[in-house]
C-alpha cells in the first residue's frame, strides 16, 4: 500500500464532515413576509408600503373581527403585526407561512 493513501482517505473524509446541513429559512421572516403580502393585497398597496414584525406565538383563533381563511394557528403559528400608513393589522400565520386570517384591532 502506498504510504500516502491513508492520508488521502482522511483528507476526503474531513472534507465531507465539514459540509453541514443546509440552514432552513428563518420561520419568523417567512411569517412576516406572508403577512406583508396578505395585507398589501388587502389594502391594495405595494408590499414595500407595508411593514410587518413578528410579535409572538399564536395561542389559537383569530382576534375578534378577524377574517379567517381556514385552518388554525396551532403548531408553530404566530401573530404578526403589519402597519400600512397609520393602520394596524394582526395576521395569524401558520408554521408553513400561510396567513390563516387577519384582524383590525382597535
Amino acid at each position: 500500500m502506498h504510504p500516502l493513501l491513508p492520508l488521502f482517505a482522511l483528507t476526503l473524509l474531513a472534507a465531507c464532515a465539514g459540509a453541514g446541513p443546509a440552514t432552513a429559512p428563518d420561520i419568523r421572516a417567512v411569517q412576516e413576509a406572508a403577512c406583508t403580502a396578505a395585507i398589501a393585497a388587502h389594502v391594495g398597496r405595494p408590499a414595500a408600503e407595508v411593514t410587518s414584525r413578528w410579535i409572538g406565538n399564536a395561542t389559537g383563533g383569530i382576534a375578534a373581527g378577524g377574517r379567517a381563511a381556514g385552518g388554525n394557528s396551532a403548531g408553530g403559528g404566530a401573530t404578526v403585526e403589519a402597519i400600512d400608513g397609520n393602520r394596524r393589522h394582526l395576521c395569524q400565520v401558520d408554521a408553513s407561512g400561510r396567513v390563516q386570517g387577519y384582524s383590525h384591532p382597535r
